[in-house]
């Protein structure tokens, strides 16, 4: 990352807590029934051969990673942060992964692989993070051979959560963070100290034509989680309500325009 704003993200999410953060909200045994489901489906959809080569790209922990080397997949997992590589090593070891699963640092912004080099790519809630989103647009389409396929989760912010959260804050005056309105998405900055983070609510629409223009085209578009406000609330019946829809709308509906998860799967023609 090279702009300003880039490095101070960059700089924020270089730190433990944020990982350990992210761990707590999203690792539970109810989100993992839903991972599980996912990726279990992002399988069907892709047919990979046996030992298809997958880039997980802003791999975190690795918890994805673990998942798709589960399926079958050889995995080269990159991140540019050493506190969410130095977990992964761990939760690789944990887990017995270490031939299956190929760890590297790495900036979305400027991979060192030659162009080609993925039969697949996931990238999974990591753009809603990168300032330059169009830079890693590109890099994330420069990777992928031709005939093979990308697959990135991201917030939605048509959803029915994102739009009446938004609505809310503005009516109530209780926004925590600098809302921006831009053409990549609704953009929450949350500043901490002399650095930031960026969350953003994506564009759906205009980050699908960024991938058509570089040469990707849509495969499949479907709902990921319908909510997330399970992260926002403590009381675990409702916890478990939540859970349980999303379990339901995904495996049953699928329909992403109101989700506030979207999985799109997106191929590099031959």
């Amino acid at each position: 990352m090279t702009n300003p704003s880039s490095m101070m993200v960059e700089n924020l999410l270089a730190r433990p807590k944020m990982h350990l953060q992210w761990e707590h909200d999203y690792r539970t045994t109810d989100n993992e029934s839903f991972y599980e489901q996912a990726f279990d489906y992002l399988v069907d959809v892709l047919k990979p051969p046996a030992g298809a080569t997958i880039l997980d790209a802003g791999c975190g922990s690795c918890a994805h990673s673990v998942r798709l080397a589960r399926r079958g997949f050889k995995v080269q997992a990159v991140d540019f942060s050493e506190s969410a590589l130095g977990m992964a090593r761990e939760n690789i070891k944990a887990k017995g992964l270490e031939e299956k699963i190929t760890l590297g640092r790495e900036s979305l912004l400027a991979f060192s692989f030659p162009d080609a080099s993925f039969d697949y790519i996931l990238c999974w809630g990591v753009l809603m993070h990168i300032p330059q989103v169009e830079l890693a647009v590109a890099e994330l389409a420069r990777l992928i051979k031709p005939g093979g396929a990308l697959v990135i989760s991201e917030a939605n912010k048509s959803s029915l959560e994102a739009a009446g959260a938004r609505n809310l804050k503005r009516l109530l005056r209780k926004a925590k963070a600098d809302i921006k309105e831009t053409p990549e998405g609704v953009e929450y900055w949350v500043d901490s100290g002399a650095d930031a983070l960026v969350t953003r609510e994506a564009n759906i629409s205009w980050l699908i034509t960024r991938f058509e223009e570089h040469g990707l085209t849509l495969m499949k578009r479907v709902a990921g989680q319908f909510s997330e406000s399970y992260t926002r609330i403590s009381a675990e019946p409702f916890k478990r309500l939540i859970h349980g829809f999303n379990k339901f709308w995904f495996r049953r509906v699928k329909w992403p325009a109101p989700a506030f998860g979207n999985i799109i799967f997106l191929r590099k023609p031959l």
